[in-house]
Order: structure tokens, then C-alpha cells, then sequence
């Protein structure tokens, strides 16, 4: 992981606490990301690198697993997803 060229500028608090506690009750969440972009998984970790925070999202399909390492800054919502 390279450190960030663009300046950071936070996420609000409570789209923070939200992503905080979706980890740690394992909570599916649909991840709306800039550029009209959406992904769906479990987030593992959240933590601050570099100057800015970060989180791991799990997507699980059928077939496999992949992990996303996504800046915070580039989440523009969350969504609980129900099964």
C-alpha cells in the first residue's frame, strides 16, 4: 500500500461509527462508492494508515473470496443488506 496523493478529508461521524459497528457485528453492507460504484461483503478491519483510515470488505460469491482495501474517503453511504 502507497501512501495517498489526495488531501484527506474525513467521512462523517456517523457514516464512521455505522462502518465501526458493521465490523464488528459482521454486518453485510452494501458499500455505495464514488463514481456511481457499489460493492456488497463484511467489513474485517477498519484502522488509520498513512494519515487516512481504510477498511477491509470481504465480498464472499459462491465460488470464491475477495478482499477489498478501500479508503474511507471514497464511501459515500452504507446500507445494511437483509436476507
Amino acid at each position: 500500500m502507497s501512501a495517498p496523493v489526495e488531501p484527506y478529508v474525513p467521512i462523517s461521524c456517523a457514516l464512521h461509527s455505522e462502518l465501526e459497528l458493521a465490523a464488528m457485528r459482521r454486518r453485510p453492507l452494501q458499500l455505495q462508492l464514488r463514481g456511481d460504484r457499489s460493492l456488497r461483503g463484511i467489513i474485517t478491519d477498519v484502522w488509520t494508515a498513512y494519515g487516512r483510515e481504510w477498511l477491509l470488505l470481504s465480498v464472499q460469491p459462491a465460488s470464491s473470496r475477495s478482499d477489498y482495501l478501500i479508503d474511507l474517503t471514497e464511501i459515500e453511504g452504507a446500507h445494511a443488506v437483509l436476507s
